[in-house]
């Protein structure tokens, strides 16, 4: 692991080095709603109205590598900086095979773990992760199909088949030849770079005790029963002595926690445990009853909903649902994300939950659901640019400059355009 760390250093230099000085580095935006950091790589836009929100999206993808050195300009096709509160960015990176909305999720993912938190300020993580190179690399392929060259891989990996985009195929299917591993491949380069380890320290040292603490708590104290008892690593006892000789054995214990508290577990019907069997925890009640290091560790410093705009896959096409449905498994995960967007241009629903949810339609005609809560619904363009009419309890909402569609809003509180909020009490 800490090859892994001094090589991305190194290639944070020469990146540094061949890169131009940009004037358009955005600081965090807050989403005063949802109280979302969301910092962007694009020039900032400014609005009338101060609670609007330019999320990031596909035109902050830079498809010019110049500004790369020539390993990444030969390995990967496109990029997006998380520019930290010290101005510097942190890289993600993403080969040719590596969907636009793939590259997004895994920067939202980012953003949401380096979102300050009630008990934690993480200005200093990001920081020490841009300081020290953090970069996310986003090859084709899987892990270990062996396609990717040693030299491609200078930061932290995450694998294109091991990145589902929710209301994609992979995702609403819960297909675990295709599980989400950007929840844990993202944390572990949060924890390596920016938290640090009780080994490798960095910006956070109380933090890394705490999950030091957990994770001994996890496993047997005698070293011969690691994967045979405990509540982690089962099955699994002599890879468990690999980690612990690379000194990365705490970065895998709390992602197991992490996976299993998102519900990214909880439709494996191939075990009655979470992360393929090794973690006991399968869901978030589990991981409450079971291991609670890891859950005070997860609600304190990361939240207990995912809380930045999740972008729904261009081919959805139905309702998505923000609850939990038993019968449509993949709301084991969904029923904790707060806001929600559908991108392309298809007839599309989203239903939301009971949080206060922020929600976005596309271009098409959309049904927006905010169910309970206090929700927002928000558009492209000022209010001046849309025709609202109140039909049965409903509210229509229909583009005139063809960007939004015609949309039909329920159980929604607030309108949100580029100029103002609108309630729909008011109406």
């Amino acid at each position: 692991m800490m090859r892994k760390i001094l090589m991305a250093v190194l290639m944070f230099c020469i990146l540094s080095i061949t890169a131009c000085t940009s004037d358009n580095n955005k600081e965090e935006q807050t989403a005063t709603e949802n109280k979302t950091e969301n910092p962007i790589s694009k020039e900032e836009k400014t609005f009338a109205n101060k609670n609007y929100v330019d999320y990031v999206d596909t035109d902050d993808i830079i498809k010019d590598k110049s500004k790369l050195g020539d390993d990444y300009n030969k390995y990967y096709a496109k990029y997006i900086d998380y520019i930290a509160p010290n101005g510097k960015a942190i890289k993600l990176v993403a080969a040719d095979k590596v969907t636009d909305e793939q590259l997004l999720k895994a920067y939202n993912v980012l953003s949401f773990y380096l979102t300050n938190t009630t008990d934690y300020d993480k200005t200093a993580i990001a920081n020490s992760m841009a300081d020290r190179g953090a970069v996310l690399n986003l090859p084709n392929g899987a892990d270990g199909d062996g396609n990717t060259p040693d030299e491609a891989l200078m930061g932290q990996p995450l694998y294109q088949m091991e990145l589902p985009v929710a209301g994609s195929k992979w995702y609403q299917e819960n297909d675990y030849e295709h599980r989400d591993a950007s929840y844990e491949e993202i944390f572990h380069m949060v924890h390596d770079y920016g938290i640090g380890t009780t080994q490798n320290p960095a910006a956070m040292p109380e933090l890394s005790q705490k999950i030091k603490d957990g994770m001994d708590i996890a496993l047997p104290k005698n070293k011969a029963h690691w994967g045979k008892k405990g509540i982690w690593g089962l099955g699994s006892g002599n890879w468990m002595k690999e980690l612990a000789k690379e000194a990365s054995l705490e970065q895998e214990y709390i992602v197991g926690g992490i996976d299993s508290f998102f519900g990214l577990w909880e439709a494996y019907t191939e075990s009655d445990k979470g992360m393929w069997g090794m973690y006991v925890p399968k869901n978030r009640a589990d991981v409450k009853t079971i291991d609670k290091p890891a859950y005070d560790i997860i609600t304190s410093f990361i939240g207990e909903n995912l809380t930045y705009m999740e972008r729904i896959a261009p081919e959805f096409d139905g309702k998505f649902k923000l609850y939990l449905d038993k019968d449509e498994p993949y709301t084991f995960k969904s029923q904790y994300i707060q806001n929600a967007r559908l991108t392309g241009k298809n007839n599309s629903s989203i239903l939301a939950n009971e949080l206060d949810n922020i929600l976005i339609g596309n271009s098409g005609n959309n049904t927006l659901d905010g169910a309970n809560g206090n929700d927002v619904v928000q558009f492209t363009g000022s209010s001046d640019e849309y025709t609202i009419s109140n039909i049965d309890e409903k509210t229509i909402v229909k583009d005139s400059k063809n960007r939004d569609g015609e949309d039909t809003l329920l159980n929604v509180e607030i309108l949100r355009f580029t100029d103002k909020d609108i309630n729909s009490s008011e109406l």
